[in-house]
């Protein structure tokens, strides 16, 4: 099964997310992309101004969303029965 990581910046004043980003990466389990995770949010949290940061309490949550495989159905072949 692959992730997708989903980072999620909201303040903890309000519970309000900002803004959410698709991390462009595909992870082959949840345990790397969990890691990845708490790597990628700490590094999005320090580049952010600190005095925003502590302004409106912002903190990044994050997520690992599994992606679904729908199955490729052909379709019919021209004069054939479906």
């Amino acid at each position: 099964m692959k992730f997708i990581l989903i980072l999620h910046l909201f303040t903890m004043l309000t519970n309000e997310c900002y803004e959410s980003l698709h991390v462009n990466m595909e992870f082959n389990d949840h345990r790397s992309c969990a890691l990845a995770g708490y790597d990628i949010s700490g590094k999005s949290l320090e580049e952010l101004n600190p005095d925003r940061v502590n302004e409106h309490e912002l903190a990044v949550k994050f997520q690992c969303k599994k992606l679904s495989k729908k199955p490729i159905i052909p379709l019919p072949k021209p004069g054939t029965p479906s």
